[in-house]
């Protein structure tokens, strides 16, 4: 593709240079520059592609793309250097029309909301399945189509460039249904501009993210855009679906953001939804139903326990029966998914109590996921969470409240404390517990030593619950990254005590 073709997508404030040049490949990391890429200098938070545009010329690029005025004579490069007014729109509608607009070959489902986006793409990718298709799937946990993982994720969205780049993968392994996580930073940087959905989903808000969006109302608002986008009118899929969890407040808000799609509300206990879903029994192993659709009735088991669990299938049955999938294939894809990765995930070495790995990291979801074990047969809950350095300070003293209240003892250790002091975190989750009257705690700041310790003091019909970090696989100290898994750490842990 030339770089004309390109500008017609992705127009200009200035081009200084040559348009008729061929692009070979799209780059933000200078790093990974070849002969005939066009270079887009991102600014990031920690560094400023601007800064990289010499590394990036010496590499071979052929042409720039920034915000900045290019330079002028005699600095000027011997390159074409575009000037752009949003350097992240510009790099999104350049690349979707490099991919040529891949989004437009498969069905997109976007699911955003404080908890639950990586169980729910779980459950879409069991009713997809189910259904006869081929799922692939971008999120916290990995890039995976037709079940097979093609990467690690380093964000739980992607920049615009690395997800439409996926997306034209997808479309070259003829996957029929997208599933994307997209995050509520990812829609303030306008990194899902320019895909056409076929369904969105809203889960929850609860308090997160507040270090970036500052409050509770901007945080939502960043949410909005989601539906801003199915519901915008250069989005020509035929059937466009706004899946809305009506169970909480600001899910009727949305409704005015979703002007001419289809709206399927959903929850447990609202009455006027178009989807229910009614908890007839529970254990650890799962959960039955009884579902409501659109006035049908029937029954069903979920393999996943915990009402929030239910909360997740009836946000991906809404948008998969809002899309008309037949009532069948939505419940037996539900009922299919045994495990998600690090969400209330099982460790087990023969020992006769309870080990669970969870990704839980909110007030609200470290509360739900107690509850949910509180609510089962059990001696005692030990709860091993830390919080992470450089993230919403507000939120460690209610996470640190709700741990102890809902559970007999709880260990407080790292989690990624990344630059920041670990002493001033523990000191902030402490303000809240003591806030609360309580003082059924202590700190280990060495995770790996806070695990052991929480199993080796458990006891026949002990419940021990590692939250905080899930399916993560390192440790973010300061500089350092280290590989650390909380699973294999509770494995290794056990069977040393059971040796």
């Amino acid at each position: 593709m030339t770089l004309a073709e390109l500008l017609r997508a992705a127009p200009a404030l200035r081009v200084a240079g040559a348009t008729d040049i061929q692009i070979n490949e799209l780059r933000h990391d200078s790093r990974e520059v070849v002969p005939g890429d066009l270079f887009f200098a991102l600014p990031g938070s920690k560094t400023d592609g601007n800064r990289h545009i010499r590394q990036a010329l010496d590499k071979g690029a052929v042409a720039v793309f920034s915000e900045l005025e290019p330079p002028p004579p005699p600095a000027q490069l011997p390159v074409t250097w575009v000037q752009v007014d949003d350097i992240a729109q510009s790099m999104g509608l350049a690349a979707d029309a490099f991919f040529g607009h891949p989004s437009s070959a498969m069905t997109v489902i976007g699911v955003t909301g404080t908890n639950g986006k990586t169980t729910t793409t779980y459950f879409l990718e069991a009713i997809v399945t189910a259904s006869g298709g081929r799922p692939a799937v971008a999120g916290t946990v990995d890039v995976r189509c037709a079940r097979t993982r093609l990467e690690k994720s380093l964000n739980t969205t992607p920049i615009s460039l690395s997800l439409l780049r996926w997306l034209a993968r997808f479309r070259q392994e003829r996957a029929t249904h997208a599933l994307l996580e997209i995050s509520s930073h990812a829609l303030a940087l306008k990194r899902a501009e320019t895909l056409d959905f076929d369904a969105c989903i809203f889960l929850n808000l609860t308090r997160d993210h507040l270090d970036f969006h500052k409050s509770l109302d901007r945080y939502f608002e960043a949410k909005t855009r989601l539906f801003d986008l199915l519901a915008r009118a250069d989005n020509k899929k035929a059937v466009k679906v706004a899946a809305i969890n009506f169970d909480d407040p600001r899910g009727h808000l949305l409704v005015k953001h979703a002007i001419g799609c289809d709206v399927v509300r959903f929850g447990r206990t609202t009455a006027a939804t178009d989807l229910r879903a009614e908890i007839l029994s529970a254990d650890l192993l799962g959960t039955r139903l009884q579902v409501t659709w659109r006035g049908r009735s029937v029954q069903t088991t979920l393999q996943l326990p915990g009402p929030h669990n239910v909360e997740n299938a009836l946000a991906a049955a809404a948008a998969m029966l809002g899309l008309g999938t037949p009532l069948h294939d939505v419940l037996n894809g539900l009922s299919s998914l045994r495990s998600v990765p690090g969400r209330l995930e099982g460790v087990a070495e023969g020992q006769d109590f309870h080990v669970f790995i969870d990704y839980a990291h909110t007030d609200g979801a470290l509360e739900a996921v107690l509850r949910l074990l509180a609510g089962l047969p059990h001696r005692r809950i030990i709860t091993v969470f830390g919080c992470g350095g450089e993230r919403d300070q507000g939120k460690r003293g209610p996470m640190g409240a709700a741990a102890c209240r809902e559970s007999d003892f709880v260990i407080l250790t790292n989690d990624n404390p990344r630059g920041e002091d670990p002493a001033g975190i523990f000191a902030d989750i402490e303000s809240g517990i003591r806030a609360a009257g309580l003082e059924n705690y202590k700190i280990v700041p060495d995770r790996a030593s806070a695990i052991e310790t929480a199993i080796a003091q458990a006891v026949s019909g002990d419940v021990v619950l590692i939250a905080g970090k899930g399916h993560e696989d390192h440790q973010i100290l300061r500089e350092r990254v280290v590989v650390f898994d909380d699973a294999s750490v509770a494995r290794a842990a056990l069977k040393k005590r059971i040796a």
